[in-house]
């Protein structure tokens, strides 16, 4: 990664229009004052982890290495849990309410309905469930490395399928569904 100046502009432009660009402001400490705010939920707008060549990262067994794009793509919710570990930032529950059923509230509210069975656990809801340790989730993805996995992570339930056995991606397991608005007229 380079720094962006106005010779790297210029080229970027002139060879590859396309690229993304990343812009840094916030501190670590701007991040944990925000993420401590009652109001503040939890989310990501990374764009695609991308590989060298050029192209988008979709397949599950893309390599981790040579991976192009955010650290946030491929380890936000990891991140924001092991802050509340070692930074005390806010209850558990609150964190996990903030990255679970504050989005789903927020975009059922905003008019996703399918989103009314998503976030939470009951009956009728879409099993899509993340199991974590407490003690050990922890980001591994950064600047240089923007691909690596989270650990901590053991088990992943999608749509009621398990998808991550043993901190393991299964191979062929697709049950997830499109969530999709309705067209507007």
């Amino acid at each position: 990664m380079k720094p962006l100046t106005k010779e790297r502009y210029e080229q970027l432009l002139k060879e590859n229009p396309q690229a993304s660009v990343m812009f840094y402001g916030a501190t670590d400490d701007d991040l944990k004052n925000a993420l401590a705010h009652e109001s503040t939920i939890v989310g990501s707008d990374a764009f695609p982890l991308m590989k060298e060549n050029g192209m988008m990262a979709y397949s599950w067994n893309t390599s981790y290495e040579g991976l192009q794009g955010h650290p946030r793509a491929a380890g936000t919710q990891a991140r924001v849990l092991k802050m509340v570990r070692e930074d005390n930032l806010m209850p558990l529950m609150s964190a996990v309410s903030k990255m679970s059923y504050m989005p789903a509230k927020f975009l059922q509210d905003n008019g996703i309905e399918q989103m009314s069975k998503k976030g939470r656990i009951q009956v009728g809801a879409d099993a899509d469930i993340t199991m974590f340790d407490p003690e050990t989730v922890t980001d591994n993805s950064t600047l240089k490395e923007p691909g690596l996995p989270s650990t901590g992570i053991p088990y992943v339930v999608v749509n009621g399928t398990v998808v991550v056995e043993d901190s393991k991606v299964l191979p062929g397991v697709y049950p997830g569904q499109a969530v999709r608005n309705s067209v507007a007229k």
